[in-house]
């Protein structure tokens, strides 16, 4: 008798967990990729009217190891409930002027892939502290991974063929120029799912989204789950030059720089450098590429040679005889090995200067073995701090 009620007891205890564990449902996780950099264009993404204009912030994969995703929505998402201001330049019709806008008003939209990247999209705009994802009634999503996109754009059309529909037109703001956000643009938000197919998003994000029931449970995005979690941009997010907004276009091209001698290798007369004397020996070429006319700019350089002394040294082409110190000089400034010298005042294109070897001392040659010497120079280019 003890041992059938010993079967009885262990059959219930089995039963229990195995309830317990399909009440929680499969973990659904995600992952967020911020797009980076940031630049606005016209009629990004899915949004073909060339009145819109914006930038895809990032895309959410989420995946179930069940195949079913119940009716997901964004959560923690008050600080994008209203409009996203921008200032920059912008004018009023075709032929007005340029003037500087404070108020130009964006949203951030969601498109989501529900049958699947190439499939029909669905779009949500933003409004609340919790948003759906596709609908505020429960859904089950079957694709798997499941992509949803988000936008900042200047409408909140859920259609993304209409016009723009917020204060501005993408055709009147001005290519190549940045615009930044008026108020502190930063979103960090997180994804919730409903536990089971029947369960609307009221139900496990009730309010303003910023908890959710037992109904729901939160999507573990890039490895973290709970409020909060993830956020949208990233740290090269921003391409405005005060890293505080987007830069309309392709963005500005950097300006890079560019270092060689004239001559690859050079010989000379060790006496036309004894003393104070200075001999001309190589010219040092910096070029600025990509640089704006009018403006200058400077570059660290880093002169080196292959020897481990303090000073600069040539050592004999043949035999082990001691080497010969001598000093380096770029135009009229000497040369420290190893320390950074700063070449300002540099303008876009080719710039020179004279490089020049002197410091010899003459009593230091006599004692040294007759011949050649040789030395490596190597130089090394950085942007000043």
């Amino acid at each position: 008798m003890s041992y059938y009620k010993y079967r009885a007891f262990s059959v219930l205890l089995l039963m229990v967990f195995l309830s317990a564990f399909l009440a929680a449902g499969p973990t659904v996780t995600a992952t967020y990729t911020a797009q980076s950099p940031i630049y606005l264009e016209i009629s990004p993404g899915v949004f073909t009217h060339p009145t819109v204009i914006g930038a895809k912030l990032g895309r959410f994969a989420i995946t179930s190891p069940n195949n079913k995703i119940y009716t997901p929505a964004f959560v923690n998402t008050g600080e994008v409930a209203e409009n996203i201001q921008l200032t920059g330049l912008y004018k009023n019709w075709e032929g007005g002027a340029y003037y500087t806008k404070t108020d130009l008003n964006f949203k951030v939209i969601s498109v989501a892939y529900p049958s699947g990247l190439g499939g029909t999209p669905i779009l949500q705009t933003i409004y609340g502290g919790r948003w759906p994802v596709i609908s505020w009634n429960a859904v089950t999503i079957t694709a798997n991974p499941f992509y949803v996109d988000l936008y900042l754009v200047n409408t909140n059309s859920l259609n993304p063929n209409s016009a723009a529909t917020l204060n501005s037109n993408g055709q009147y703001y001005r290519l190549d120029t940045p615009y930044t956000f008026t108020t502190s643009f930063n979103p960090i938000f997180s994804l919730a799912v409903a536990d089971n197919p029947n369960t609307d998003v009221g139900t496990y994000a009730p309010g303003n989204g910023e908890t959710i029931t037992s109904a729901g449970s939160y999507v573990v995005t890039n490895g973290l789950a709970g409020p909060n979690v993830t956020p949208i941009l990233d740290s090269g997010s921003m391409t405005a030059p005060d890293g505080n907004g987007f830069y309309y276009g392709d963005g500005p091209t950097l300006p890079s720089f560019a270092f060689a001698f004239t001559h690859a290798s050079v010989s000379f007369d060790l006496e036309e450098a004894y003393g104070g004397n200075r001999a001309t020996i190589n010219q040092a070429q910096l070029t600025v590429i990509n640089g704006v006319a009018g403006t200058q700019y400077s570059q660290m350089l880093t002169f080196t040679d292959t020897s481990t002394a303090t000073a600069f040294q040539l050592f004999p082409t043949e035999g082990s005889g001691q080497p010969i110190e001598y000093q380096l000089f770029l135009g009229a400034d000497q040369i420290t090995k190893g320390s950074p010298i700063h070449w300002q005042s540099l303008n876009p294109g080719m710039n020179t200067k004279d490089l020049k070897v002197g410091g010899i001392v003459e009593s230091d040659v006599a004692t040294k073995v007759s011949g050649s010497y040789t030395g490596t120079i190597t130089v090394t280019i950085t942007n000043p701090n």
